[in-house]
C-alpha cells in the first residue's frame, strides 16, 4: 500500500496524515505494527497476510496468457 493510499484511507476515519518518516518513528515504539506490517520503505508498506509467496497480479496474468498462447500454437489447427 502506498503512503498516499494509506493516508487517504486514514483521512476517511479522521486519522492524521501518515508518511514514511512518521511511520518509521512509530515502528520502534509500537510492537503491534511489527505484528501487522511485513515491510515498509519509501514507496509504502506491505501488510502481513496468511498467504505465502503470492505472485503479483500482473505476473500471474502474464503467465496465464503465455500458457494459453503455447497451448494454442502447439495444437494443429483443424481448419488448415
Amino acid at each position: 500500500m502506498t503512503w498516499t493510499a494509506l493516508s487517504n484511507a486514514g483521512s476517511n476515519y479522521g486519522s492524521p496524515t501518515i508518511d514514511y518518516d512518521r511511520f518509521a518513528a512509530r515502528w520502534e515504539s509500537d510492537p503491534i505494527l511489527k505484528q501487522l506490517v511485513d515491510k515498509f520503505d519509501g514507496s509504502g508498506l506491505t501488510i502481513k497476510t496468511n498467504q505465502k509467496d503470492r505472485v503479483p497480479q500482473g505476473q500471474s496474468k502474464e503467465r496465464e496468457i503465455s500458457k494459453m498462447a503455447k497451448r494454442a500454437t502447439s495444437k494443429k489447427r483443424k481448419f488448415d
